[in-house]
C-alpha cells in the first residue's frame, strides 16, 4: 500500500558534488535501480522516445501531462562548501612516443585543473507517496553514492532509511515546490520524470524551491 514517506540518506561527511540548478531527483534514482529489468541493448539518444520504467510510486497527472510523487533531494543538518581541483597531470617520462611531443592542451593526453565545489552535510532528504518496502529494497540495493565524481569517492552513502510520514511533501511544501512540476507559469523547460536529460516530452515547469503561483 502506498503511503507518505521521507527518505533519508545519510553520507560519510566527505562531501557531495551537489548542484542545486541540477538537482538530484528521487525518482531518477529508483529509475536508475530499475532500469536493467526493463531496458536492454544501447539506450536512447536525446531525441528518441524513452521507456518510462515503472517505479514503486503514485503517478500524479498536472496540466496535461504525468509526473511522479517524489521530491528532489535536499540537504539536511549543518552544511558548509569546500572548494577542490581536479587534477590530472601528464607524465611524459611515463609514456613511449616515436617522435614528437604530446597535446597536453586537449585530446587523451590534455591536463586537468577543474574546481571540484563539494557541499559538506550530514544527510539529505527527500520526500515520496509510494511503497516503502519497495522503495527502501530498491535504494538500498542501486544507490552507493550521490550526485557528480560518484566513482572517485565523492558523495558516498553509509546508510538509506524510510520511514511514514503524516503529510505528503513529494510534490509541495509551504507553498514551496518540492519537484519539477509542469507549469504554465513555469521558466524552465525539462521533462519532468526521468530520464530528465531527455528532449521527448519537455515542458514549461517550476523548479524546486519555486512559488507555487
Amino acid at each position: 500500500m502506498f503511503r507518505s514517506l521521507k527518505i533519508v540518506f545519510t553520507l560519510d561527511g566527505t562531501g557531495v558534488y551537489y548542484d542545486p540548478n541540477e538537482p538530484i531527483m528521487l525518482d531518477s534514482l529508483l529509475s536508475a535501480c530499475l532500469c536493467r529489468f526493463h531496458v536492454h541493448g544501447e539506450p536512447p539518444s536525446r531525441d528518441e522516445v524513452p521507456v518510462d520504467i515503472p517505479l514503486p510510486l503514485m503517478r500524479h497527472e498536472i496540466n496535461g501531462t504525468w509526473i511522479w510523487h517524489a521530491s528532489a533531494l535536499f540537504p539536511d543538518g549543518d552544511q558548509a562548501e569546500s572548494l577542490q581541483f581536479w587534477r590530472r597531470r601528464l607524465r611524459q617520462n611515463r609514456i613511449e612516443i616515436a617522435s614528437g611531443s604530446p597535446n597536453t592542451s586537449n585530446g587523451p593526453y590534455r591536463d586537468w585543473n577543474a574546481p571540484l565545489p563539494l557541499l559538506l552535510c550530514p544527510r539529505m532528504i527527500a520526500y515520496a507517496y509510494g511503497d516503502a518496502g519497495r522503495v527502501r529494497r530498491e535504494l538500498r540495493r542501486g544507490i552507493k553514492a550521490l550526485g557528480k565524481k560518484r566513482a572517485h569517492g565523492r558523495g558516498a552513502v553509509v546508510d538509506i532509511e524510510v520511514e511514514e510520514v503524516e503529510q505528503d511533501y513529494s510534490i509541495a511544501r509551504d507553498g514551496k515546490v518540492m519537484r519539477y512540476l509542469p507549469a504554465p507559469s513555469g521558466w524552465l523547460e525539462v521533462r519532468p520524470r526521468p530520464p530528465y536529460w531527455n528532449n521527448h516530452g519537455r515542458v514549461l515547469c517550476l523548479v524546486p524551491g519555486d512559488s507555487i503561483k
